[in-house]
C-alpha cells in the first residue's frame, strides 16, 4: 500500500555506513543485515518492527553478479523495504545493467527481481554448456581437470538450489501479501513466480544430469583400472613361464636334461622364447589382458 507521493530509492554499492544510516533513519534492526554480502544471507520476506515505517516489510532475494569469481563471490542478497510510502531496494553489488524508467513501487520492484531472475537464467546457461562439456568427456577420458570441473560445478549448484528454495518460499509469501492488499492482480504474480519454478526445476534437472556425470566418470575410472590390473595379471602370467623354466634348470642337483650338452642353454632358452609367445597368444584370444 503506497501512497502516490512516495520515497523511491534504489542504491547499490551499499557500504557499512549506508547500511547504518538506514537503519538510524528508519529505525531497523540490525540483524536485518548480518550478511549483506554472502550467499549464506537467507532469503525472506518478513514484517518489520520499525517505528518510522507503516506496515513495512521487508524482502530478500539474491542476484548473480557477472564477475567472473566463486559462487560466493557471484551471489549476492538484495533487500528491498517496503511500507505505505516508501520503497528502498539495495544491495552491497552493483545495478549497472538493471534500466527502469518506472516511477511505480510495485512496477519497480517486479522489473529488478525478474532482472535477477535472468541473471540467475544466464548463469544456468553457461552452467549447462559446462554440463555438456564434462558429458562429452566423461564418454573418452576421466583426467583430474574434468573431474575437478564436476567438483567446481557440483559446489555452484549446491548454492543455487539451496538459495532458491528459500527465495521460492519468500516469493510465494510476498505474492501472498500483495494479492491480499490488492496491489497486484494474481495473474501477475504467477507470472513472477512460475520464472522462479522454471529456475528450480532447471537446477534440479542439471544437478541430476551432473550426478550422472559424476557416476559415468567413476565408473571410467574403475573400467580403466581393471583393464590396468587384467593388463598387469596376464605381463605377470608370460613372465612367470621363462622364470620357472630357468628356475628348474637353475637347481644344482644331477639329472636335469641337456646338463652335459654345448647347446643346452640355448635349447632352453629357445624353449622359453616358443612358450611364452604361446601363452601370451593364448591369452590374447582369451581376451584376459583387454
Amino acid at each position: 500500500m503506497l501512497a502516490e507521493n512516495k520515497n523511491l530509492i534504489l542504491k547499490d554499492q551499499l557500504t557499512p555506513q549506508d547500511i547504518h544510516e538506514l537503519v538510524l533513519n528508519w529505525d531497523l534492526d540490525p540483524s536485518i543485515f548480518t550478511h549483506p554480502d554472502s550467499p549464506v544471507e537467507i532469503a525472506r520476506f518478513i514484517t518489520l518492527d520499525s517505528s518510522k515505517l507503516t506496515h513495512g516489510h521487508l524482502l530478500v532475494t539474491f542476484n548473480l553478479q557477472d564477475i567472473n569469481a566463486s559462487i560466493e563471490q557471484e551471489l549476492v542478497p538484495v533487500f528491498t523495504i517496503i511500507d505505505q510510502s516508501h520503497l528502498f531496494i539495495g544491495t552491497t553489488a552493483s545495478f549497472k545493467d538493471f534500466n527502469s524508467q518506472s516511477t511505480d513501487p510495485i512496477d519497480l520492484i517486479f522489473e529488478n527481481l525478474l532482472w535477477q531472475i535472468r541473471n540467475l537464467n544466464q548463469k544456468l546457461n553457461d552452467v549447462k554448456r559446462k554440463i555438456d562439456h564434462l558429458d562429452r568427456a566423461a564418454r573418452k577420458t576421466a583426467k583430474t581437470r574434468e573431474l575437478t570441473q564436476v567438483t567446481d560445478l557440483t559446489r555452484e549448484l549446491v548454492y543455487l538450489k539451496h538459495t532458491l528454495n528459500d527465495q521460492t518460499e519468500s516469493l510465494q509469501r510476498f505474492g501472498d501479501y500483495l494479492e491480499e492488499t490488492r496491489l497486484v492482480s494474481r495473474a501477475r504474480i504467477e507470472s513472477l513466480l512460475t520464472e522462479q519454478l522454471r529456475l528450480n526445476k532447471i537446477i534440479d534437472v542439471y544437478t541430476d544430469l551432473l550426478t550422472s556425470i559424476s557416476g559415468l566418470f567413476t565408473a571410467m575410472m574403475d573400467s580403466h583400472l581393471n583393464h590396468l590390473m587384467k593388463y598387469l595379471d596376464s605381463a605377470a602370467l608370460i613372465l612367470a613361464i621363462p622364470g620357472l623354466i630357468s628356475g628348474i634348470w637353475g637347481m644344482n642337483i644331477g639329472g636335469l636334461p641337456g646338463k652335459d650338452t654345448d647347446y643346452g642353454f640355448w635349447i632352453l632358452a629357445f624353449l622359453s622364447v616358443i612358450l611364452t609367445i604361446g601363452w601370451g597368444i593364448f591369452l590374447k584370444k582369451k581376451k584376459y589382458n583387454d
